[in-house]
């Protein structure tokens, strides 16, 4: 195998594990919807689902854009319920 299609690969493995990456899990059963997080997050990305209710009768939070998530945890700060778990962003392998 050529050197050209194993970075070939590696390039296309680094997508795939990238598009795959959810910086936050949410557990929206938890979630009281006070949008605390929804003020703290810096870009902007988490919003209430209107389009769901869970068992305390809330509307909870989701995240909108995953790919555009820094991990920077604002949102877990300030969350009065805990309701989130962030993950770091995968770290890439240095260019040879």
């Amino acid at each position: 195998m050529s050197a050209l299609s194993v970075n070939t690969r590696s390039r296309q493995a680094i997508a795939a594990q990238d598009a795959a990456f959810t910086p936050l899990e949410i557990a929206s059963d938890r979630c009281k919807g006070c949008e605390l997080c929804v003020a703290a997050c810096p870009y902007h990305l988490l919003a209430l689902d209107r389009d769901v209710v869970n068992a305390l009768g809330y509307h909870p939070i989701e995240l909108h854009d995953a790919p555009s998530c820094t991990s920077c945890a604002f949102c877990a700060r300030v969350c009065p319920d805990a309701v989130f778990t962030v993950y770091a962003p995968p770290k890439r392998e240095a260019a040879k």
